[in-house]
């Protein structure tokens, strides 16, 4: 309603969108982010907090041991303070006396018959007859002019009864079914205070309440008001009495009501809750991107239960009195806020793609419609508060149960709701993923029809916003409930009127309802005051009064007289708590009486949610435990990611923790996370509004190892940074260092003062380097080298961040991070006599892991080398026999020499293409000639029984048209190939999947295409990829694969037209992880130079 109220001064009636950089949006997009990542967690959180508020108003509601008073009922209850000067005059009197003893000690035999004393010190020695009037007898016909409610009806008003009687208390709990004279129940809520209760039966009290009614007319009152002033004299000569001598002087006059609901209310309500149902109902209609509207029915009505029990058990907490409208109105309010949060947020999940990441596409929901939840539950509270000062007595507390309802309503629906919303979405893609499987040919695409206006409103098409109907619905509701109790009165209400109530001004001399408070206020130590023994009166003792009083009437008028407070002579009120004891022990009293059911109800809710989405996901365990077991059995395995890109993918970078990013020729960016735990893989596209603020084309893009950040060089020659968490570009920025093309464009974990930072590089072939902080944003631009620099490589640890250049003159340097410069280390030419002349081309670099020292992998032409990372001496080179260009090594099952004791391998391979790029030469040193117990090749060889790979003879192989392929540390080599060009020469020794089979005869012609898996033991596996293209529609034709981006140790990803294919190769006792590579994006054969631009 805000943004309707500042239209003269903004133009617009639309909620003002945050930018995604706003902090208030980004508090609520990680927000959104964590629950959806953590939806279990937050689900069952929310579950326990619900079942923990809404325990006390289920079950003990009813329970005496709890106090909760005042609850609604089916009736328009009223007590509400009156002025004399109205025309009011009082129906019925009512006077009190409260008799304590020690604390918790009321019920006494000595104290007992010191409060009969006093009984009939003031009315005489009546006692309660055999028989009760009927309630058609003189009592129903209002014959009585006085009468008195007592508990000493328990003993017939008999000091003998109660001398004889060995158990009090059992009395009292048998009892309390009987009436007294007034043909009143006598409840213990109703004859005793301060009383303590175990598994709802009374163990103690700590006064006793004798209650004496006389009509106006009859002067028995004035006769009580003598005796109460004699008592000090007669029946309490050593008591102490409050006020001092027995002198009553304050009363106060209150008007009660209980009117029950009129047919025309029950219609009127009935009408509302009609069009609610038809509101949501035509929501629901809308709502085809979800997988069960029926649970989320459910759900709303589960969240907006919770709101209502729980706002229920806070107003009980709270002493607010909530009897004085029916029960019916309540649920009203709460749903008009809950369902209108609701349906606001079910839609802005709904504008976000499907091909996003669920716990991204929430984020962003959330992070777009959480501001305007938050700031629409403030408006609706401060307009609650505003109606509370204007309204009725009655009304304020239902605005007060209304205000903290909409404060319950947006903590569930910021936890439970976007919890629940994250299984719905997660269990639709698994829909869609098995539907698709079994989809063969295209649906044909129909015509626009035309529809009518009706069918628009219908289907919520209309250019109307429904942002201001919770609002103005609770303000209309709220007026129409304050209506009800003016228009049985005589004056209207008019405008004069309400600036009154605004203003606080009408009938000043009214006292408030809170000041009954100030009745008794005495100086000893009391337990309960009698304004609260007041509001905890049981709503059938009202009704009884009210029948005793004016029979057939839904009104009367009561004086109220301040009560007497009479403490016995030798009582000890020492006991009382105050403070903070109070609070302590009403928890030790729950914890006793009520802790078991209240932990039971809990296990169970929070069991029964748990197992009920274990249950709602069992199908994609399914799917996920028989793929992981797939997954065991086939040592290749293909994974079809489809993008949303419309074009070819041009670039594509990864992770070593399996993330990728990739750049279509539509200009589109899409971000995959894979998890890791189930191996499953999100999807988020950059939004069109940011890429289109990027320069394009771009010439190359990074991404962070845990996939938090995304690097683009934009062809302004400016670097942006996309963060994937906040789906927004970052505001820092790095400038290009020259116009020379990149040898390193990556990130890097880098050891700072907080622990892992997040460092991205950027390395020049013209020798110049910039970093940038991505935590604080610090950035710095140096110069490396005067020389052309032709490869490098970042190796980067919990202790040292290492940087490895090598230049067109062979010479190999090493830097190192020191706060945010790069300080030189050493630097080592190149030995060997085929460096002599300048290097030409980019060369490849990359770190071996598994060896002490560690080593630098250098490949230069068809030649490897191997440098020590520390010294940059070169250790051993290996050469192969036949030509090849961009050269790399590949290590074997790593294991010691058993002579020197340095790191040895099992073989060692040179692999790489040729010139033309149609076939890859792979030449492998191996130990498989030597003794069984000496089976390795030494790197070091620095003894004479050492293994050296001198001592090997070479063998030479080929994989002709290798198509896209990448070398990884789990000795093997992956790619992408045609059928039809791989047949003419496969080896004998190919190994294919035994899920799938060769092309027939018939499909000979087609352009069929294969993952395939060498390894260096000469062994290929392969799998067919013709049945996957053919499920999957979106597919573009593909001509060409690539580029290829490096995952991982055992992965590789292959862009496939507008999809990308994740190769994973898990060799038989493969030993691990070898080796770290970092080359711009992943690819091997390639020079970054010549990768495609985006135009």
């Amino acid at each position: 309603m805000i943004w309707f109220l500042l239209y003269p001064m903004r133009g617009t009636i639309n909620p003002p969108r945050l930018a995604d950089d706003h902090p208030i949006r980004r508090a609520f997009y990680r927000h959104g982010f964590y629950t959806a990542q953590h939806w279990l967690i937050a689900m069952l959180v929310s579950v326990a907090i619900g079942v923990a508020l809404s325990y006390p108003t289920v079950f003990l509601s009813d329970n005496p041991t709890a106090g909760f008073t005042s609850m609604p009922r089916d009736v328009w209850t009223t007590a509400k303070p009156v002025g004399v000067d109205q025309g009011f005059r009082a129906d019925v009197e009512m006077r009190q006396v409260w008799v304590h003893g020690s604390y918790m000690q009321a019920l006494q035999h000595d104290v007992l018959k010191s409060a009969l004393v006093i009984q009939q010190t003031l009315v005489g020695g009546e006692t309660l007859p055999f028989s009760q009037p009927a309630p058609n007898d003189k009592v129903a016909h209002s014959e009585l002019s006085w009468g008195y409610h007592s508990p000493l009806f328990y003993w017939n008003n008999s000091a003998e009864t109660i001398e004889c009687d060995s158990d009090v208390v059992r009395t009292v709990n048998e009892q309390s079914k009987k009436t007294s004279s007034l043909n009143v129940a006598l409840r213990p809520a109703s004859v005793l205070a301060g009383k303590a209760f175990h598994h709802r039966k009374l163990i103690a009290a700590d006064a006793l309440v004798l209650t004496l009614m006389n009509k106006v007319e009859d002067g028995v009152g004035g006769m009580w008001q003598d005796k109460m002033h004699n008592l000090e004299y007669k029946a309490c000569e050593n008591c102490t009495l409050y006020p001092p001598h027995g002198e009553i002087s304050r009363s106060r006059l209150y008007e009660f009501s209980f009117k029950p609901i009129s047919t025309r209310e029950n219609l009127a309500l009935a009408f509302a809750y009609g069009c609610m149902l038809l509101y949501v109902l035509l929501s629901l209609r809308r709502l085809r991107a979800f997988h069960s509207r029926f649970g989320l029915v459910v759900t709303a009505i589960t969240q907006l239960t919770t709101s209502i029990l729980a706002s229920f058990t806070i107003c009980g907490v709270l002493k607010i009195n909530l009897a004085t409208i029916p029960s019916n109105a309540y649920p009203f309010i709460v749903l008009v806020i809950g369902l209108e949060n609701m349906f606001r947020m079910i839609n802005a999940v709904l504008a976000y793609p499907p091909t996003m990441a669920t716990d991204v596409r929430i984020a962003n929901a959330l992070g777009d419609i959480g501001p305007l939840s938050v700031a629409t539950a403030i408006q609706n509270i401060i307009i609650l508060w505003l109606l509370a000062i204007v309204v009725s007595p009655g009304v304020k507390a239902f605005c007060a149960f209304a205000a903290i309802a909409t404060l319950f309503d947006s903590f569930f629906l910021l936890t439970f709701f976007v919890a629940v919303l994250n299984v719905d979405i997660r269990r639709l893609e698994l829909q869609d993923s098995l539907s698709r499987s079994d989809k063969r040919s295209r649906p044909r695409r129909r015509s626009p029809v035309q529809r009518s206006w009706m069918d628009a409103m219908m289907h919520g098409r209309l250019p109307f916003s429904t942002r201001m109907a919770g609002s103005v619905v609770t303000t209309t509701f709220i007026l129409s409930l304050n209506y009800h109790f003016f228009e049985t009165r005589e004056k209207a209400m008019s405008f004069r009127h309400l600036v009154g109530l605004f203003l606080g001004q009408l009938r000043s001399d009214i006292p408030a309802l809170a000041d009954f408070e100030s009745f008794a206020t005495p100086p000893m130590n009391v337990s309960i005051t009698p304004g609260e023994w007041i509001r905890m009166q049981d709503f059938e003792t009202a009704r009884e009064v009210m029948r005793l009083v004016r029979p057939g009437a839904s009104d009367f008028v009561i004086r109220i007289f301040s009560p007497l407070i009479v403490v016995l002579s030798g009582a000890d009120r020492t006991g009382v708590p105050h403070g903070f004891d109070v609070l302590t022990d009403a928890v030790r009293s729950f914890a006793l009486h009520h802790f078991y059911p209240f932990a039971m109800a809990l296990m169970f809710m929070v069991t029964f949610v748990a197992v009920l989405m274990n249950f709602l996901l069992w199908a994609e365990a399914s799917d996920t435990s028989e793929a992981s077991a797939n997954r065991i059995e086939e040592p290749l395995k293909v994974a079809h990611i489809v993008l949303p890109h419309r074009l070819d993918v041009v670039k594509i970078a990864g992770s070593p923790q399996g993330h990728f990013a990739t750049v279509g020729l539509d200009r589109s960016i899409a971000v995959t996370a894979c998890g890791r735990s189930s191996e499953t893989y999100t999807i988020g596209i950059i939004s069109k509004e940011l890429t289109s603020r990027l320069r394009w084309p771009l010439h190359n893009i990074a991404i962070s190892n845990d996939g938090s950040f995304l690097a683009m060089h934009c062809a302004d020659d400016h670097i942006a940074f996309y963060s994937t968490k906040d789906c927004s570009l970052m505001k820092r920025s790095l400038r290009y260092p020259d116009d020379h093309p990149a040898v390193l464009f990556d990130f890097a974990q880098m050891p700072t003062d907080r622990g892992q930072g997040t460092l991205f590089v950027a390395i020049t072939a013209g020798g110049r380097i910039a970093t940038i902080e991505m935590e604080q944003g610090t950035c710095s631009t140096a110069e490396l080298s005067a020389r052309p620099l032709r490869g490098a490589v970042l190796m980067a640890d919990k202790v040292d961040c290492r940087l490895s250049i090598i230049t067109d003159d062979a010479r190999v340097s090493a830097y190192s991070l020191v706060n945010t410069s790069w300080s030189y280390v050493a630097s080592s030419q190149l030995r060997s006599a085929s460096t002599a002349g300048l290097i030409d081309n980019f060369v490849s670099m990359m770190v071996v892991r598994n060896v002490d020292p560690l080593m630098l992998s250098i490949g230069i032409d068809n030649t490897v080398y191997f440098v020590d990372i520390g010294t940059l001496d070169t250790v051993l080179t290996m050469q192969s026999s036949q030509a090849m260009s961009h050269a790399t090594s590949v290590m074997g099952k790593s294991s010691k020499c058993p002579a020197c004791g340095a790191s040895a391998f099992d073989r060692v391979a040179v692999i790489g293409d040729t010139d033309d790029g149609r076939t890859v030469q792979i030449a492998t040193r191996c130990s498989a000639g030597l003794a069984e117990d000496s089976r390795s090749l030494c790197m070091t060889a620095d003894l004479p029984d050492c293994h050296s790979l001198s001592t090997t003879v070479a063998s030479d192989s080929k994989i002709s048209n290798p198509g896209a392929w990448s070398s990884l540390s789990s000795n093997a080599i992956l790619g992408i190939r045609q059928q039809s060009l791989a047949s003419t020469d496969s080896p004998p020794n190919i190994v294919r999947n035994r899920k799938t089979s060769r092309q027939t005869d018939s499909d000979a012609d087609k352009d069929e295409w294969e993952a395939y898996a060498h390894t260096l033991s000469g062994e290929t596996h392969v799998v067919d990829l013709s049945a996957d293209e053919r499920s999957h529609e979106s597919s573009l034709y593909v001509t060409e694969p690539g580029p290829t981006a490096a995952l991982g140790p055992q992965s590789v990803a292959v862009a496939f037209g507008n999809c990308v294919k994740v190769l994973t190769f898990n060799a038989p006792r493969t030993a691990g992880p070898m080796w770290s590579a970092q080359t711009l994006n992943g690819d091997t054969r390639r020079r970054p130079v010549e990768a495609r631009k985006v135009q």
